[in-house]
């Protein structure tokens, strides 16, 4: 009969609101651009040790960054707009297109991290694509999905 009052609540899986959090993404954003300008720089001087060492730390960066809006960012904003139609169908499609761009930038990094694979014209054109889709992805986060994230 009382037993039901002493149960362990169950904790939520829904992060909490984080005030910090949308500005922790765009200084992550401006870490990432960093990177990349690094990267373009040291291919201009054709130092490839130099280019191989900045892919790994941009992996490190930006798969920290996937993560970090994959438990905080979607789950919260996915739960927040459940019963509004229009903004959880905006998230889902964010949440669906990030997922595919994470599997071809982890992709690229992985091989092109490798210490036997050329950095070539091919990775050249394959690495200005890859900056190409995720500059374009972090304009569109900034201006469309962080502005949903509210109390």
């Amino acid at each position: 009969m009382f037993f039901g009052l002493f149960t362990p609540k169950k904790k939520s899986r829904i992060p909490l609101f984080d005030a910090k959090l949308i500005k922790k993404f765009h200084h992550d954003h401006i870490k990432l651009v960093k990177s990349i300008g690094d990267i373009n720089k040291a291919l201009e001087q054709g130092n490839s040790h130099k280019v191989k060492k900045l892919l790994l730390r941009l992996r490190m960066e930006i798969l920290g960054h996937f993560m970090e809006e994959d438990i905080k960012l979607y789950w919260y904003l996915k739960d927040y707009y459940k019963d509004e139609e229009n903004a959880n169908s905006l998230v889902k499609t964010f949440d669906t297109s990030i997922k595919m761009i994470q599997k071809d930038v982890i992709k690229f990094l992985d091989y092109y991290t490798q210490d036997y694979v050329p950095l070539d014209m091919e990775f050249q054109q394959k690495f200005d694509m890859m900056v190409s889709k995720l500059a374009s992805r972090i304009e569109s986060e900034e201006s469309n999905l962080y502005p949903l994230y509210q109390k």
